[in-house]
C-alpha cells in the first residue's frame, strides 16, 4: 500500500487533535464505527506521540492520562456498551475492542481490566 505524508506544524497536530477527540468520543456520533476503529486509533496514537514528543510535551504527558480524564473514560465506556461484537469476543478481543475505544489516552494494565469489566456489567445488565 502506498503510503502519504502529511506535513503539519505544532497548531496542525493541536487542531487534529482536537477534531479526532470530538469525533471518537461524541456519544451521539453520525458514524458509530469511528470511536472504536483500529485504524483512527492507530492514527490518532501517532497524532499523541508527536504532541508527546513536543516541546509542551510533559504537560501533553499529564494530559493523555487517561485516569486525568474521567469524562473521556465515562464515554469511551458508553461508546463500547454499543459494539455489536463486545458480547462474543474472548478476552483478547475484547482488550483489543477497549484499546482502540480508548485510544490515543494512556492507561496501564489494571485500568484496562477495570474498564473491560465495567464493560461487561453494562452487558450483563442488557440482558437481565
Amino acid at each position: 500500500m502506498e503510503k502519504y505524508n502529511l506535513e503539519l506544524d505544532y497548531y496542525g497536530l493541536l487542531n487534529l487533535h482536537k477534531a479526532l477527540l470530538e469525533a471518537k468520543f461524541h456519544t451521539m456520533p453520525d458514524n458509530k464505527m469511528i470511536s472504536g476503529s483500529p485504524l483512527i486509533a492507530n492514527i490518532y496514537i501517532q497524532i499523541r506521540d508527536l504532541l508527546l514528543e513536543s516541546d509542551k510535551g510533559s504537560e501533553w504527558r499529564d494530559w493523555f492520562q487517561l485516569s486525568n480524564r474521567p469524562d473521556r473514560r465515562n464515554q469511551a465506556v458508553i461508546l463500547m456498551k454499543e459494539c455489536r461484537g463486545w458480547s462474543k469476543a474472548d478476552a483478547d478481543k475484547k482488550r483489543e475492542i477497549a484499546s482502540s475505544y480508548l485510544a490515543p489516552f494512556l492507561f496501564d494494565e489494571d485500568a484496562l481490566m477495570s474498564i473491560i469489566a465495567e464493560v461487561d456489567i453494562l452487558f450483563d445488565n442488557d440482558f437481565e
